[in-house]
């Protein structure tokens, strides 16, 4: 039984890695977007057995963070968990610590880059290549409210910096068994380094786009409300709709980049549960 658990843990880590390395192939979302589409679309599973909710979905988002419009990309919906262990688009993360209703551990996940082609206001900013994050995460459930926190810095591309989120959610199921609704504010950070990447605009280029010289300091970078609806259809198949919005504060908000202090997002998706 004990080889058992070993071979499905290694298999699960290996089928991780593979989808970390695809993932950013798919996507180059904030971590509040990534989390409102993966939480909740699998339970906890018994000792020792899988729970996965496998699928994908659209999604309309700002083209870059400040932007005054948006585009339509695929997004994944994807929720893997094996004991403690769990992979989804937030990245590859493992409980070490889980005493009742609290867990927290180590996570390894991917920061989207940005392409200056994107959209015309960046030309000349260059490209924001994607990098590997590491870090740690936290949650806490209370009845039926959930307290989650987690902080990322950037492995590769160390010029991505560290970011992160922390979010209260309200669970309430609309039917029984079949209909949920998670609802809540979150807030999201960064330092100067990930701010400077993101938002700030160097002499060299001013130089190159005309926009004027801005350095940003790290901290708050916005607030927002993100809500997610999901309805079992049957058994296996599940109906999941997402939307959120939020608005840039602090030395982002004054950002000569952004053009649209409040940001909006909103799509939906099938998934396969087993």
């Amino acid at each position: 039984m004990c080889v058992l658990r070993i071979q499905a843990r290694l298999t699960l880590v290996a089928l991780m890695l593979v989808c970390l390395c695809v993932a950013p192939v798919l996507r180059a979302q904030s971590l509040p977007e990534l989390d409102v589409e993966q939480e909740g679309l699998a339970g906890k599973p018994e000792a020792g057995h899988w729970s996965a909710s496998i699928g994908a979905g659209l999604v309309s988002r700002p083209r870059y963070e400040g932007a005054d419009s948006s585009r339509v990309r695929l997004a994944p919906l994807l929720l893997i968990r094996y004991d403690d262990v769990f992979f989804g688009p937030l990245g590859l993360g493992w409980a070490a610590i889980h005493s009742g209703d609290f867990r927290a551990g180590p996570v390894l996940g991917h920061e989207g880059g940005r392409r200056e082609s994107v959209d015309s206001h960046l030309y000349g900013l260059g490209n924001i290549p994607g990098s590997i994050t590491g870090g740690v995460f936290a949650t806490y459930r209370l009845e039926r409210f959930d307290i989650a926190a987690t902080v990322r810095q950037a492995i590769t591309h160390r010029d991505n910096g560290l970011n992160g989120f922390v979010r209260l959610e309200y669970r309430v199921r609309l039917i029984p068994r079949q209909l949920e609704l998670r609802i809540g504010p979150h807030l999201d950070f960064g330092n100067a380094v990930y701010e400077q990447t993101r938002f700030g605009v160097s002499a060299v280029q001013s130089e190159q786009s005309g926009l004027p010289v801005f350095t940003p300091g790290g901290g708050l970078r916005d607030v927002g409300m993100r809500a997610n609806l999901t309805y079992l259809c049957s058994e296996h198949l599940l109906l999941r709709a997402f939307a959120g919005v939020s608005r840039l504060t602090a030395d982002p908000a004054d950002s000569p980049i952004v053009l649209d202090r409040t940001q909006r997002f909103f799509g939906a998706g099938i998934a396969y549960h087993f």
